[in-house]
């Protein structure tokens, strides 16, 4: 039977992955860098078994949370465990999080794996000299024909495609639910829905898409505005209205658009900031709504 940990001597840590399961652990690290918190440094893990390596990751995220990527990552030989690494490296590179490696021994890293970091083990790695001269820049596979451009492209495809529900208007979050799953169904009943709640703001029941709009907000007698002193201001929000409609709304009026997924997030996000300036809107003083 295997020695056992007291309770008490646990360290007070979040474990995100799975132990050997590379992208399992690279997804929980995106995770955790979209989140929206904010990750001030990260400590790579390291352990040696001869040439072979085998990492996790401990994040320290403010103001006092820690979280162990679980050992998934490898170094030493060309795979799976090493390409994630590197993509690891350049994403914790991209979000500015200031990283340093540590060597750790059998006993740690088992607990690692487990799950079960002692309080002693992180005081020892807060006691301790990381490796110098860096070295966790040679874990990152550089690929000699890729811009700089490119790089950056490849990284982003880490990030899964989704909408930040805490940027929705509540208005179209019955559609941002299973929005993935029939976006052009989404992105046609939102547009609809907008026109829906302009008509019976101004009373206009005969007139839609790029017509109705202008009668409701363009112009110094419209019967909506937003109390912008610069009328330019006001000209501008206008036409983002009449921009997105006619570049978006109208070609979807009149034919089935199969978009990517993330056109068609995008898309659904113009809406949404569409629905936010019509929310902020009021009446005009004077003007009376038919």
């Amino acid at each position: 039977m295997g020695a056992k940990i007291e309770i008490s001597k646990l360290a007070g840590i979040e474990y995100h992955g799975t132990p050997g399961y590379t992208q399992r652990c690279l997804d929980a690290l995106v995770n955790l860098l979209s989140s929206g918190d904010e990750v001030k440094s990260a400590w790579l893990l390291s352990w040696f078994d001869g040439h072979t390596g085998t990492h996790s990751i401990l994040l320290n995220i403010f103001p006092s949370q820690q979280v162990l990527i679980k050992p998934g990552f490898s170094s030493g030989y060309p795979g799976e465990g090493p390409s994630g690494l590197s993509t690891a490296i350049q994403l914790l590179q991209m979000f500015d999080v200031e990283t340093e490696e540590y060597i750790i021994d059998r006993d740690v890293f088992q607990r690692c794996e487990a799950g079960c970091l002692l309080s002693a083990d992180l005081e020892k790695l807060e006691q301790a000299r990381p490796v110098r001269p860096w070295r966790f820049y040679d874990y990152i596979i550089r690929r000699p024909e890729w811009s700089e451009k490119i790089r950056s492209l490849d990284l982003l495809q880490n990030f899964p495609v989704s909408l930040s529900f805490g940027l929705l208007d509540e208005r179209l979050i019955d559609l941002a639910v299973g929005f993935l799953e029939n976006p052009d169904s989404a992105i046609s009943t939102a547009f609809r829905r907008l026109e829906d709640i302009v008509r019976t703001r101004i009373g206009v029941y005969d007139k839609s898409g790029v017509q109705l709009l202008k009668r409701a907000f363009e112009g110094e007698h419209s019967k909506l505005h937003w109390n912008d002193l610069d009328l330019g201001e006001h000209a501008g929000k206008v036409g983002l209205f009449v921009t997105v409609f006619s570049a978006y709304r109208n070609p979807r009026a009149h034919r089935e658009i199969l978009s990517n997924p993330k056109e068609a997030v995008r898309e659904f996000m113009l809406i949404n900031q569409l629905f936010c300036l019509e929310a902020a809107s009021v009446p005009r003083q004077g003007s009376l709504l038919d």
